[in-house]
């Protein structure tokens, strides 16, 4: 019997949450409609606000990362010359302090990752400390303030939020440099682990409840892709829409079939470390050996083609609106990965213990992982709002470091950039340095911004907002 089609569109806008649907529980989620929005809202032009986290470890060298000038008319140090092209979209932020960090410290990357995105004190679990007074089954005192945005504006999406790592989960370290977001109330938090695995994130995204992860694996064995079961569900709901919309409609599916067929790829052989073609890389998905830590463990994986598949996931969930907030986890704080590729020989972890030593690798690096944000922002500004502006100018995406100085393990004077406007509530194009500010008066202003006014968010001791944001 076929399923009675249920998607219409006269009087009432079309559910956020509607899905393509086909035989055999699958369905895909759709972009962002002019439909799906209520009428007073199309005609005031509002678009939703989203909050991205990307983050990467292990500090930076100040001199090299820090834009000279004023705040209006800085020039982009050497590590950030990627982001020129963004330069009138970012907020540089300088001199931001962890001090939640400090109230509980056994082993700092602990401290420092368990703190960063919470601003709340490292919380030791029953089995105590091990090596390097590492905790073996802590938490955070509190929720982190993506969970935080999420509880507030997570309820109409189909996902209230989306935990993106590369690498992040799959090494032989304790457990809390791999964590950063915490979800439940102050005392009762608990880790929501990143997921590393494009193909299970896919499935996530674009498939129903009622199908399994493993229909993707069944549909490419046949060859076939999980646009053919939708196709008849397509055309019903094309005489139902708008010119506009049908052909935002065609560009999203054109879109997810390339990058399902790129998926395709994942899970073929290669090894860590050679050159990756300009055609569409083949991914290692399956373990191999490899040193972490200086200790023999299994690795998995490349990381620059995994980082890329998870950055355009993270785009297209935010432009379907199937979430609008995402956390994107690239390692861990303490960063096992060998960046071969930059033609640096040691291990980034260990490497930052000596910044005088390896300055130039380690300035590579942050090159690097500057080049990465430069690559997801130019994303989201190539994806259009109803409004004609740009995805990014809706949203406010986050870069984190969970330390300034790494050998010294240092928590102050971090250096974190805003890009994106928030619909205006950030003003951009400034480069801005804070003294005596904690990152938990950042969180309680964006906490505001994204409809839950407070004046104090994460270790009451540290309260207040940031000015000098709008």
């Amino acid at each position: 019997m076929t399923r009675k089609h249920s998607l219409c569109i006269p009087s009432r806008p079309l559910s956020r949450r509607a899905l393509l649907r086909g035989v055999g529980g699958v369905a895909l989620a759709m972009p962002l409609l002019d439909a799906m929005r209520p009428r007073v809202v199309r005609a005031q032009g509002a678009m939703p606000k989203r909050f991205v986290v990307f983050f990467s470890a292990n500090g930076m060298i100040k001199d090299r990362w820090q834009p000279s000038g004023g705040e209006t008319d800085f020039t982009l140090s050497p590590v950030l010359t990627s982001l020129e092209p963004h330069r009138d979209d970012l907020l540089i932020m300088r001199g931001l302090d962890n001090e939640a960090s400090y109230i509980y410290e056994p082993n700092a990357h602990d401290a420092s990752m368990a703190t960063m995105l919470t601003a709340e004190a490292l919380v030791v679990g029953p089995s105590g400390t091990g090596r390097a007074g590492h905790v073996l089954d802590g938490t955070a005192n509190g929720p982190s303030i993506d969970q935080e945005i999420a509880r507030v504006i997570g309820g109409e999406t189909k996902l209230p939020s989306l935990e993106l790592g590369v690498q992040s989960t799959t090494t032989i370290i304790e457990p809390m440099p791999t964590r950063m977001c915490y979800r439940g109330t102050r005392g009762n938090a608990k880790s929501v682990p990143p997921e590393d695995d494009p193909k299970t994130v896919f499935a996530r995204l674009f498939m129903d409840a009622e199908a399994s992860a493993d229909s993707i694996e069944v549909l490419q064995r046949q060859r076939r892709s999980v646009l053919d079961f939708v196709e008849s569900d397509f055309a019903r709901l094309q005489a139902k829409i708008s010119v506009a919309d049908r052909q935002k409609l065609e560009r999203h599916l054109s879109t997810l079939r390339a990058f399902e067929q790129s998926l395709d790829k994942l899970g073929a052989s290669t090894e860590m470390g050679c050159e990756i073609p300009s055609s569409p890389p083949d991914v290692n998905l399956d373990p191999f050996d490899c040193i972490q830590d200086e200790r023999p463990a299994r690795c998995f994986g490349d990381f620059r083609q995994l980082g890329k598949a998870q950055m355009d996931l993270l785009v297209l969930a935010l432009t379907c609106d199937i979430t609008r907030v995402i956390t994107l986890q690239w390692s861990t704080a303490e960063s096992t990965i060998f960046h071969k590729w930059l033609d640096v020989a040691g291990e980034h972890h260990l490497m930052s213990h000596d910044a005088v030593g390896n300055r130039e690798d380690l300035v590579k690096i942050s090159t690097w992982y500057a080049e990465q944000f430069a690559y997801l922002l130019q994303a989201l500004k190539a994806h259009e709002e109803e409004d004609g502006a740009s995805v990014l100018s809706s949203s406010v995406v986050l870069w984190a470091n969970e330390l300034s100085d790494g050998d010294i393990h240092n928590r102050r004077d971090l250096g974190w950039i805003i890009a994106g406007q928030g619909n205006g509530a950030i003003q951009t194009g400034r480069s801005v340095r804070y003294s005596r500010t904690t990152t938990n008066q950042l969180f309680a202003s964006l906490m505001t911004m994204f409809g839950s006014p407070t004046e104090s968010f994460g270790e009451p001791r540290f309260s207040g907002t940031l000015s000098g944001l709008g």
